[in-house]
């Protein structure tokens, strides 16, 4: 399929996909015909998801293109201990988040008695 389809089923922009293939994120699934147009598999529309839900849990790109280079060559184990610490930095920053949410409830509670 060509770019503007593939844009379309996997609802990200046709700048975005050119970005990720710079990235080195969609090189292997993308082929050039005779006119020089990009055509991809249907499978490049299940990498993109993958990015997509990858970035929505706090992945990096880098980290997503590490993982799309290396993951059929890491063992179960060694899939489990990444994804157990990005687990951690998630649950890390959730906290952090919750702190800084509850200075600032306290902060407004004192503002709105001074009001």
């Amino acid at each position: 399929m060509l770019i503007s389809e593939l844009s379309q089923k996997a609802g990200v922009s046709k700048d975005t996909i050119r970005f990720y293939e710079k990235a080195g994120l969609l090189n292997a699934n993308c082929k050039r015909g005779d006119n020089n147009y990009r055509h991809y598999d249907d499978d490049v529309i299940d990498r993109l998801a993958f990015i997509r839900q990858g970035k929505a849990l706090g992945f990096t790109l880098n980290e997503i293109k590490q993982v799309i280079d290396e993951w059929d060559t890491l063992s179960s184990q060694d899939k489990v201990q990444r994804t157990q610490h990005k687990i951690e930095e998630i649950d890390q920053k959730i906290r952090q988040l919750q702190e800084f949410r509850h200075h600032l409830v306290d902060k407004l509670k004192r503002l709105e008695t001074l009001g």
